[in-house]
């Protein structure tokens, strides 16, 4: 009997082509349809009548499992990869179902608890914990997922979507080292987060590379929220010393520094100056403008809404990892050392 592994060997192709091809859905060029057309006319391939029901059983829902409610409305970045999800998955008339978890539920509910009745074709992750023990749910249930600005620790080839954290960070010091700065502080994000671990561990390794010191009392945790980056800078600025930039691991971390620079009677960048890191679109328009690391979240959720199409048809994906390349954009939160007032 022809099956559709025939079908594909013949035509070219991946089985998940013969699948789509199948199903008439998208994401096919016209010349691979009619190849894989006529490879079926030749070999006289039937599909299964199982296959054909489990075809039909499909949800058109794909689950979204992100911070809570008030973190995604408080970010624009986060809105932006929904976006980029959302317009990719209605191209096939797919919808997307939300599950905004606050830290504590995210830490003791299954995620095998909001596939439901299994009326989910696929789920996304975002922000993931770099130690989250609940994807194995979703491994066992054979649910399609893919994790997008988060990995997990020691699984580093599950679908993922995500930024070069090392290559942001060096681009940032490397344009603050031209302006002058050495004295050099960080807020950081939860290290509970690889995006946290990542821009620490290559902060670190930029200042030691450059010889610079790395003092502690300069460096804090901001949560990646605004009143952290708040809290933290407070901190920071509490010290005898404090340093002539701040890179920042989030955009709304650097708003809540500077909020905090300001009330210590400062000014930015004229006596700190101030990195950070998302691009967010509100950051055009803050007072000073922000100089950040630029990725795309919309662009983040396309491409992994782009992977999802191809793991629900069952698919090889060409890679499961992408990383997305940033950019510095030099605003006015950033100047010379000479310029300074120290």
């Amino acid at each position: 009997m022809v099956t559709i592994k025939d079908v594909a060997k013949h035509a070219g192709v991946t089985i998940g082509t013969v699948s789509r091809v199948l199903n008439n859905k998208k994401w096919v060029s016209e010349e691979c349809k009619q190849r894989v057309r006529k490879s079926i006319q030749e070999l006289h391939y039937k599909p299964q009548a199982h296959a054909r029901r489990l075809r039909q059983k499909y949800s058109k829902i794909w689950g979204v499992i992100a911070p809570h409610q008030t973190k995604i409305f408080k970010s624009s970045f986060l809105s932006s990869i929904l976006s980029g999800l959302e317009e990719v998955a209605a191209e096939d008339q797919y919808r997307l179902l939300l599950h905004p978890l606050s830290e504590m539920v995210r830490s003791q509910i299954s995620y095998r608890m909001l596939l439901g009745d299994g009326s989910v074709d696929g789920m996304f992750v975002l922000n993931a914990w770099s130690t989250d023990t609940s994807i194995r749910d979703l491994t066992e249930a054979q649910v399609p997922f893919v994790l997008i600005n988060g990995k997990i620790i020691g699984h580093n080839n599950l679908p993922f979507v995500g930024v070069d954290n090392k290559g942001g960070v060096d681009k940032a010091l490397d344009y603050l080292f031209r302006l002058g700065h050495q004295k050099i502080g960080m807020i950081n994000g939860r290290m509970n987060t690889t995006n946290a671990l990542e821009r620490f561990q290559a902060f670190q390794e930029k200042m030691a590379m450059n010889n610079l010191e790395l003092r502690n009392e300069w460096i804090d945790d901001g949560n990646f929220e605004e009143q952290g980056g708040y809290e933290a800078a407070k901190q920071i600025l509490a010290n005898a010393h404090h340093p002539t930039a701040i890179l920042c691991a989030s955009d709304l971390m650097a708003i809540g520094a500077i909020r905090a620079i300001r009330e210590a009677e400062l000014k930015v960048p004229e006596h700190i100056s101030i990195i950070g890191f998302d691009n967010m679109e509100e950051t055009h328009y803050h007072e000073p403008a922000l100089t950040t690391i630029s990725f795309s979240g919309y662009e983040m959720g396309k491409v992994a809404a782009q992977k999802m199409f191809h793991l629900c048809s069952q698919e090889v994906l060409e890679s499961n990892v992408t990383i997305l390349k940033p950019e510095l954009i030099i605003r006015h939160s950033t100047q010379p050392i000479g310029a300074s007032i120290i």
